[in-house]
């Protein structure tokens, strides 16, 4: 009993999601003794769902972890592909397969997280070579209780209380981990993470990614509290905010920063393809009549993430672009790299003193 403790006890020591789905491979990996423990993801691209390996950790190897920001979902499996997790995730109870795929192991799946309010759907996935017996799953049904309680905390943490986006607290975090990248790494090459980080897993990433950031302005907030009051504004709020989710892609990452202010973290191949996609949310935008309110619109900006960006400054050059989006007739996206080559904005522009709502 004592021994099981001392394995399970990690688990709430972790600070961040990462570190406790690590911790969480090694605690069933230091438990089972498997040939491997993986916990798969599930990644949604418009009506589309694939598997993310999140994280992959192999007997005598290093953990593996695969964000959703450097992941090619075109090769990732879809959904409806492996049976096993699916069967898993639809029964919600341990699915086993002996000999799975002509070797010899078997593979137990068990449901993960299945809050699909939060956008947080998973499975473990089990390579043993003898078949797990009740009182294994009974062990790997209590540390996943522990693991769910924590990871609950740390979701709500994260959490915009309103709209239920990633709010602004955890932006910075995700930042240096998902998109900080200074040594110009390639493919399967270790990336570094958020300062100090002393013990770093192995991360694979994509070569030519580029990543760039939208920031999301709600034109004229100010007048739907004071007409129809702050109960209709926070309803407004809640719907921007799913209009987002479902404009953007599944490994994109969308945060409330307070008040009618949104930010996107996106991954697109150039900027032509940056401007397109943040174009079509202010299209749904402003197609979309809100109940009471009827028409809202937006004003955007948006930068390229460069090599060494601190999160600020990015974030204080797509906040010029939506000022300029603004002084110049609002609902409109405007690029700040565009408005800079042409002449438009000043790269030590200083905005102030204007009121813009």
């Amino acid at each position: 009993m004592f021994d099981l403790i001392d394995q399970i006890s990690p688990l709430t020591d972790q600070r961040d999601r990462e570190s406790l789905d690590i911790s969480l491979s090694r605690v069933l990996m230091a438990l089972l003794k498997p040939a491997s423990v993986s916990l798969y993801m599930v990644m949604g691209d418009g009506n589309e769902r694939r598997w993310l390996p999140q994280i992959v950790l192999r007997q005598g190897q290093e953990v593996e972890v695969n964000d959703a920001m450097h992941a090619d979902f075109r090769r990732l499996d879809r959904v409806e592909e492996d049976s096993p997790r699916q069967r898993c995730l639809q029964v919600n109870l341990p699915v086993v397969i002996e000999n799975a795929e002509g070797e010899a192991y078997c593979l137990t799946c068990l449901p993960l997280l299945t809050d699909h309010d939060m956008g947080e759907t998973g499975v473990v996935e089990i390579r043993s070579m003898v078949r797990l017996d009740a009182q294994a799953l009974a062990t790997i049904e209590r540390v996943l209780r522990i693991y769910r309680n924590m990871h609950s905390m740390f979701m709500y943490s994260e959490r915009d209380a309103l709209t239920g986006l990633l709010n602004r607290k955890s932006f910075e975090e995700t930042f240096y981990r998902s998109l900080r990248d200074d040594k110009g790494l390639s493919a399967d090459v270790a990336l570094t993470g958020t300062p100090g980080d002393d013990d770093l897993p192995r991360r694979r990433a994509r070569v030519g990614e580029q990543f760039w950031l939208a920031m999301v302005d709600v034109d004229h907030f100010k007048q739907v509290n004071d007409q129809f009051g702050h109960q209709i504004g926070d309803e407004v709020l809640i719907l921007v905010g799913r209009i987002l989710k479902n404009t953007f892609r599944g490994y994109d990452r969308v945060y409330r920063f307070g008040g009618e202010e949104f930010v996107v973290l996106l991954r697109c191949p150039d900027h032509a393809d940056a401007l397109q996609t943040t174009e079509r949310f202010r299209q749904k935008m402003e197609q979309y009549r809100f109940p009471q309110v009827g028409r809202i619109t937006v004003s955007a900006g948006l930068s390229s993430i460069l090599a060494g960006d601190a999160p600020d400054v990015v974030c204080n050059r797509a906040d010029q672009a939506v000022y300029y989006a603004k002084r110049n007739g609002r609902n409109r996206v405007c690029s700040y790299d565009e408005l800079v080559q042409k002449g438009l904005l000043q790269t030590d522009i200083r905005d102030g003193g204007v009121e813009l709502f």
